[in-house]
């Protein structure tokens, strides 16, 4: 939080939703709670402008955490429940605290979370 007189910029989290209607990519878990991040200036603690939206998914079973893409997560926050796919789900943190890892199904090594295709084969990963 920065605060200087009358106005200021600060971060926050939002619980926006429950979801269930998505497979946890690690635990098979249907149910999810959508979260919005971002950063907003205020005077008078009146927001005024937000900026850095990001929207995530925490699994409610194995806390595992997926950012999803922005526009899917504005669809979610206006009520179309079916905007979230599983092909969404970009893992950023997995249940015990570490950066998830990703297994290719066509070669079969270990590829960072961060990667949408297979830097050992091409193969698009899932």
């Amino acid at each position: 939080m920065f605060f200087i007189g009358i106005f200021g910029v600060e971060d926050k989290q939002k619980q926006i939703k429950d979801i269930n209607t998505i497979d946890c990519k690690n635990c098979n878990s249907s149910r999810h709670t959508l979260i919005k991040q971002y950063s907003f200036f205020h005077i008078f603690f009146i927001p005024i402008f937000k900026w850095n939206i990001r929207y995530f998914l925490i699994c409610n079973n194995c806390n595992t955490i997926y950012e999803i893409p922005k526009e899917k997560g504005i669809r979610v926050e206006n009520g179309e429940d079916s905007a979230i796919t599983y092909w969404d789900l970009k893992v950023i943190e997995n249940y015990n605290g570490t950066q998830a890892q990703l297994r290719c199904s066509n070669c079969g090594r270990s590829v960072d979370s961060n990667f949408e295709f297979c830097p050992y084969c091409g193969e698009r990963l899932k």
